[in-house]
């Protein structure tokens, strides 16, 4: 099947959103279809001196990257997706899928055989005019369906958007498997010290406040994060200053964070009840986040303590593949990790159920064909 896939991420860049369609890309193209992503072409928030973008990514080139010209000119994101939806047609897309409503509304117009909308939260998130594009969206023939990342994001739609029953899919974000050849990073600090990491961003939401705190409370951890701003460095590094077993790696590129995540014990996922988006920080998916690290801890085998939320608990169960613990409550966090630290067993037996739960459903792979088998 040919399938166009209309984004509106920048590429390259650091952000979630720009990983996961790159990734979903790519696990379309290695189930057997012609992808061809179309995004913005937008300097101001793209990596620069970035020499292959797939590399950058650690995604192979097995599909069509396509850039669309953003305009200087007021109503550049109309102008945009509007060019967008024109490629997708130009392409002779067989299915249009994407996460940007404009195009996919302007794709709808401009006759595409069928249309699928992915979503990561409330459309109410957008513009009064953006949401009334989807409900005109939702009323076309060609509208096959929707794709949400959380059963708490079903819920929400189909409850608000009554004509969704029964065409919402829910699929939660993935991960490639690791390769077992895959050679951990070698990371400094104290030799027989437990290495605790965290990978991922580093705003409101994403639980710094938590590590730092568990920095303080356990001196006999090592602590390893990868991410974040050089400004969110800055102001970290300044909180736990004078203090030797945390070690701030910066941001990796996201092809290469998977050599950290191998050389770990332990691996933190402290969300809190209100986490923002890259960019938006007025945006709070906190109830909605499906975390791609998540399943990147899954995929790699390793002991993970997260925060006790519904919304990660769709993923995660207390004892058996994660421990789950009060994310405002570091005593918690402290005594899951001394329980870690104390019985290497119990570490081997979350770590073994985490992988497990990954091979069988939440690989890119899976993901894809999930989709395909309700939409293709």
């Amino acid at each position: 099947m040919r399938i166009a896939y209309l984004a509106s991420s920048c590429i390259p860049s650091r952000t979630a959103n720009s990983i996961h369609v790159m990734k979903m890309s790519q696990a379309f193209a290695c189930n057997g279809h012609d992808i061809c992503l179309i995004v913005p072409d937008r300097p101001d928030c793209m990596e620069h001196d970035v020499g292959d973008v797939f590399a950058y990514y650690g995604v192979q080139r097995v599909f069509e990257l396509w850039y669309r010209p953003w305009s200087k000119l007021p109503g550049r994101s109309f102008l945009n997706a509007l060019s967008s939806a024109r490629a997708a047609r130009l392409w002779q897309a067989e299915l249009v899928y994407g996460r940007n409503v404009l195009a996919l509304f302007f794709a709808a117009f401009l006759g595409s055989k069928g249309v699928v909308f992915e979503s990561h939260h409330p459309i109410e998130d957008s513009p009064a005019l953006i949401r009334k594009m989807f409900a005109v969206l939702l009323a076309r023939k060609s509208f096959l369906g929707m794709v949400v990342i959380t059963d708490a994001l079903k819920r929400h739609y189909e409850e608000r958007w009554p004509e969704l029953a029964g065409r919402v899919l829910v699929a939660p974000d993935g991960a490639d498997p690791m390769d077992c050849r895959q050679m951990p990073e070698i990371l400094p600090g104290r030799r027989d010290a437990i290495k605790v990491g965290y990978v991922g961003n580093m705003y409101a939401g994403k639980g710094m406040e938590l590590i730092a705190l568990l920095v303080s409370r356990c001196p006999w951890a090592d602590f390893h994060l990868v991410g974040g701003t050089e400004g969110d460095i800055l102001y970290w590094q300044s909180k736990m200053h004078g203090v030797h077993h945390v070690y701030f790696h910066g941001y990796v590129p996201h092809g290469q964070t998977r050599a950290f995540i191998a050389a770990c014990d332990i691996l933190l996922l402290p969300n809190q009840n209100s986490v923002s988006t890259h960019g938006e920080r007025s945006t709070d998916i906190g109830k909605w986040t499906s975390p791609l690290k998540l399943f990147e801890y899954m995929a790699a085998g390793k002991a993970i303590v997260a925060s006790n939320l519904p919304v990660l608990c769709e993923i995660l169960e207390q004892g058996r593949n994660a421990l789950l613990c009060d994310p405002a409550g570091p005593a918690e966090w402290q005594a899951a990790l001394e329980q870690l630290r104390d019985n290497p067993g119990l570490r081997d037996v979350l770590a073994g159920a985490a992988k497990l739960d990954f091979e069988k459903r939440y690989s890119w792979s899976q993901r894809a064909i999930n989709i395909i088998t309700k939409y293709g």
